[in-house]
């Protein structure tokens, strides 16, 4: 009897622990997250290059209403830059400098609804709609060889974004998980002013140009993520 009533309290123990490492209705947990493929996996021609390849990082925070329904609110950033020299073909003294930068930042806001899965693994699926706005700068010091002359130019523009998700999260220890996630959507995007400036024998020169176009512009988009979180 006394064997059967420990085995009984063990098999207990044991699931209630096992129970744990997934959250339950009221849970709360923040992640931190990557998106190492760029904005786009599959490029946006609407965004440029170096806006689409742009490294993404992240912070989000979830919480679970229910034992399966999770809302999600994430913050990402984006910064890169890029410096090249080159030298006058001519054979003078002067060297142009060429600088590129690129910053994005953004929001979404979303649920998520998990499956069953296993006693660590968390599958779902959902869906999210996300804002956010993308900047680019370019600069030539030094523009044409010719010492004290530059050229810089701005572009930015914003965009919404509507996708659905599917991931899943690992569920490590109690409180710590891995997971990945992949959403595939349609992208808006209006482009924002484009600012010009131009410096020629210490005369300085701007021009400003309004969109070419005052509609919303669409194209799919893929955004694969690697996350790490944990739950309270």
């Amino acid at each position: 009897m006394r064997r059967i009533f420990l085995l009984t309290a063990t098999t207990l123990l044991i699931g209630f622990a096992q129970a744990q490492f997934k959250p339950t209705g009221g849970s709360f947990g923040m992640e931190v997250q990557f998106r190492p493929l760029g904005a786009n996996l599959i490029e946006n021609k609407n965004i440029s290059p170096s806006l689409n390849s742009l490294n993404l990082y992240g912070i989000s925070a979830r919480y679970f209403c229910i034992d399966q329904l999770e809302l999600r609110t994430d913050l990402y950033f984006g910064l890169s830059s890029s410096k090249n020299k080159t030298k006058d073909p001519s054979g003078g003294k002067e060297e142009q400098v060429y600088t590129q930068s690129a910053t994005l930042f953004g929001l979404n806001l979303g649920v998520n609804y998990h499956f069953k899965g296993t006693e660590r693994i968390s599958p779902y699926v959902g869906a999210v709609v996300g804002f956010g706005i993308g900047n680019e700068m370019e600069k030539y010091t030094n523009w044409n060889y010719v010492a004290d002359n530059s050229s810089k130019r701005k572009q930015g523009n914003v965009f919404v974004n509507f996708a659905g998700v599917t991931g899943f999260n690992w569920y490590i220890v109690n409180g710590l998980y891995l997971g990945a996630e992949i959403g595939l959507g349609l992208e808006f995007i209006r482009d924002l002013k484009t600012k010009s400036e131009t410096v020629v024998s210490g005369t300085k020169t701007t021009v400003t140009v309004d969109p070419t176009s005052s509609s919303f512009q669409f194209g799919f988009f893929a955004n694969p993520a690697i996350r790490l979180g944990w739950k309270f």
